[in-house]
């Protein structure tokens, strides 16, 4: 068995980043998708939307995998890295990879937009989660500096 239900610690932010995650891998591709190609004119935004959707399936992926972690200090680590992930992420479209210079393009009012909101909305949970299991490892120090001075 791959999972040791009895040590699995899911907690209401890993819930959050894999419903975050899953509102990303759908929205790139339904609610708001880049400008689609038109015959054989490629616009400079098709690039940026093929790796949002390549790095949505990733960010589905590692909250998975970070829901199935049993330990805090591992997840505390996974937080970080998702953090990293979601930084890139959020400078993908319109930073790293242009997007199309006229401001009505639906690349510019839509993908941009709900890529930076959904972005920070998981780096602050990742944030938020982190912070959690560095007080559960603090309180976890003092309970046993706690038995170790009345023994």
């Amino acid at each position: 068995m791959i999972v040791n239900h009895s040590r699995l610690k899911i907690t209401i932010t890993d819930l959050l980043m894999t419903a975050l995650s899953v509102v990303f891998l759908v929205g790139i591709r339904v609610w708001f998708p880049v400008c689609e190609v038109t015959g054989d004119m490629v616009m400079s935004c098709h690039w940026a939307g093929e790796m949002l959707k390549a790095m949505s399936a990733a960010m589905l992926i590692a909250a998975v995998v970070h829901m199935l972690m049993p330990d805090g200090k591992m997840k505390s680590g996974a937080d970080l890295m998702l953090c990293a992930l979601y930084a890139v992420t959020f400078l993908i479209p319109g930073r790293i990879i242009s997007l199309c210079k006229m401001a009505e393009m639906n690349c510019r009012s839509h993908t941009e937009l709900w890529t930076g909101i959904i972005m920070v909305l998981l780096m602050l949970t990742a944030i938020a989660d982190m912070l959690f299991w560095w007080s559960q490892a603090g309180k976890e120090r003092h309970r046993r500096k706690q038995t170790e001075k009345s023994e």
